[in-house]
């Protein structure tokens, strides 16, 4: 009975760490750049199964066969396929067609990897993230540096397909766009920033779009999907954990009698 309650209670807790995920995904369903997490889960290890028979034989052990007592979770993989590109004309808006992430720094020097061109202009003129993050560029010796646009509000830029960035009074700049041989291998830095995962510097093989930023890959068909199959498994296991809990009471009253 304890080993019951044990495996109710670890199902339970499975499901709630699945219905936080899918909740997360749903709350970022209009977040631009946005990558869904799906949690797996696999059975537990088969457990051996015995008991003993009244009788002659009372002492005499009975296999009875291997039984699953439920389920574990296994891992969170996120989903990096793309999202569709959203036209919002705002010229720091920057979209990536292609496996390239954008390359933006923190304050303390750490590269982050992202899908979010929702990008504004900082105070002094650089490119920065929704985080405050700088939006890196690289030069043809390697070195990189942030992308500036200038401070004035009159002043235009423009960014090309190839990444390419184009200001009035200064040479053109080139966004530092990053791949990976596994993208599976990236670490969650908190909303759409990723960390880790080996990125290599491209030139080629992406294009931009400015003006547009990349949709949430989100479906919500699926999260309506998923969120109605485990509201269904949490009535299962209610209804076994009512059922465990009506057979204990009994338990209890037939002890008080004797």
């Amino acid at each position: 009975m304890i080993r019951g309650l044990d495996t109710l209670s670890n199902s339970f807790n499975v499901l709630t760490q699945k219905q936080k995920n899918m909740a997360t995904n749903a709350a970022n369903t209009m977040t631009p750049g946005y990558k869904s997490q799906q949690m797996f889960t696999s059975t537990t290890g088969q457990v051996d199964i015995h008991n003993y028979t009244r009788g002659p034989e009372s002492n005499r052990r009975r296999d009875v066969g291997e039984l699953v007592f439920g389920n574990q979770l296994d891992e969170a993989v996120r989903n990096f396929s793309p999202g569709g590109f959203q036209l919002t004309e705002n010229r720091t808006d920057v979209a990536v067609n292609g496996a390239a992430f954008f390359t933006v720094q923190n304050d303390a020097g750490e590269l982050f990897y992202t899908k979010n061109g929702n990008f504004s202009v900082s105070g002094t003129g650089e490119l920065i993230t929704q985080e405050g993050f700088t939006v890196m560029g690289i030069e043809q010796n390697g070195d990189i540096t942030p992308i500036t646009v200038g401070t004035d509000t009159e002043q235009t830029f423009t960014i090309d397909a190839n990444g390419f960035v184009y200001t009035d009074n200064q040479a053109p700049q080139f966004l530092f766009m990053s791949e990976f041989e596994n993208p599976g291998e990236l670490a969650s830095a908190g909303g759409t920033l990723f960390q880790g995962g080996n990125g290599i510097p491209v030139g080629e093989g992406f294009s931009i779009e400015q003006g547009y930023v990349e949709s949430s890959n989100v479906d919500m068909v699926d999260i309506m999907s998923d969120m109605l199959q485990i509201s269904r498994e949490f009535e299962a296991n209610q209804r076994v954990l009512q059922s465990t809990d009506e057979t204990l009471k009994r338990a209890a009253q037939e002890v008080g009698r004797t």
